[in-house]
């Protein structure tokens, strides 16, 4: 049995590295999204490529991410794997100052000598999602579950109350 994954799998150590450019390769999984108390994202599998540019008072961080993420459509609830695919930027200032925060921009102060890139990785994946998933969007089907949409439809046409009492005394309420 494999080792368990914990946050300092996704801790860079940046005190101790050189100035220029440094690789790092990281692979989000199933342990990972448990990492974070969450409920938007279980189980996925998504490989991150970070080139990291390090400098005396500065990091510049490219993340490429590439995998996938299992999700229910909002459309039928079908699970399906929706592609994850993006890249990001983070640029760490070393300082000591406050510096106002940007999603893009962030501070460690100087006598720090590790960052933990748990969340913001999470949030990269969150992010590259649609708001609205669809069958359309998924990996491994094209087209909602006919039989579900076919049950919505029914659905829809006993639940229309327009013409029920009280929507009518709502509606001339709405009217004044």
């Amino acid at each position: 049995m494999g080792v368990k994954m914990e946050r300092k799998d996704f801790t860079i150590q940046f005190g101790s590295l050189k100035e220029g450019f440094h690789d790092f390769k990281y692979q989000l999984n199933n342990e990972f999204f448990a990492l974070i108390e969450q409920e938007l994202i279980r189980e996925g599998e998504v490989n991150v490529l970070l080139n990291l540019e390090r400098s005396e008072r500065h990091m510049s961080c490219n993340f490429t991410l590439e995998g996938w993420v299992l999700k229910t459509c909002d459309v039928c609830l079908s699970e399906l794997q929706y592609p994850v695919k993006c890249v990001q930027h983070l640029h760490i200032k070393i300082t000591d100052k406050e510096i106002e925060e940007e999603p893009e921009l962030i501070s460690v102060d100087s006598n720090a000598y590790e960052l933990d890139l748990t969340n913001h990785l999470f949030d990269y994946v969150a992010l590259s999602l649609p708001m609205k998933l669809e069958c359309k969007d998924a990996i491994n089907r094209k087209n909602c579950d006919e039989e579900v949409l076919e049950m919505l439809a029914d659905s829809e046409d006993e639940t229309d109350n327009s013409d029920h009492p009280e929507w009518q005394k709502l509606k001339e309420i709405f009217k004044n």
